[in-house]
């Protein structure tokens, strides 16, 4: 999206950029938690005042669903990429290497996906929260389908089981983001990937 042009609503600064107040939102809250982030910590962290977040984005709630949606549709927008793979083997292993590759693109490794997983799993609104649930598990659904296809081609035996295999890929996924958070390297990860493609039941 481009920076806001034109007539600024009340309260919001002129070149106030939304991709970027979102970017900066998600770190915010992965840092903090969805719970223990304030409203002072997010305006703070924008430069803003009260009413340019709520002109901007609504409540904290709503700035939490923006944040979401940015996060699936660009951080981790590689799953549709991976899935386009002639193979299952090479799905998993783009995916995989991507997401390692994603967790490193800062100098301190941030575990976004297991943060954001966790910072979801602290909302009370139990409707917010499912609606969140869903666009994360996108990636999971996915893939899911994506295998039911390798299972009709002949990729996959026919006796494995797309949804436990998009489950065990997920896991795996969730994992690699718990290791670069407790402090291992990139090497190490993305040799877990590599042993862990060589197991793969499809061709």
């Amino acid at each position: 999206m481009p920076s806001c042009e034109g007539k600024n609503p009340r309260g919001r600064p002129r070149g106030f950029d939304k991709d970027q107040a979102l970017q900066i939102a998600m770190e915010v809250f992965m840092q903090k938690g969805y719970r223990q982030t304030s409203l002072n910590d997010l305006t703070e962290a924008l430069q803003v005042k009260k009413p340019s977040l709520y002109a901007a984005f609504g409540n904290k709630e709503q700035l939490f669903q923006a944040v979401v949606k940015a996060y699936v549709e660009g951080p981790v927008s590689y799953v549709r990429e991976s899935l386009n793979q002639p193979t299952s083997r090479d799905v998993i292993k783009v995916l995989l290497k991507k997401s390692v590759d994603l967790l490193f693109l800062q100098v301190k490794p941030n575990g976004c996906l297991a943060i954001m997983s966790t910072a979801v799993a602290e909302l009370e609104d139990t409707e917010l929260k499912a609606g969140i649930i869903q666009k994360l598990r996108l990636q999971q659904d996915l893939l899911e389908e994506r295998f039911v296809v390798a299972i009709e081609n002949g990729d996959l035996p026919a006796k494995q089981n797309p949804t436990t295999l998009a489950s065990m890929i997920a896991t795996l996924h969730k994992g690699l983001s718990l290791q670069a958070i407790g402090g291992s390297e990139k090497n190490e990860l993305m040799a877990v990937v590599d042993a862990f493609v060589e197991l793969w039941p499809g061709k």
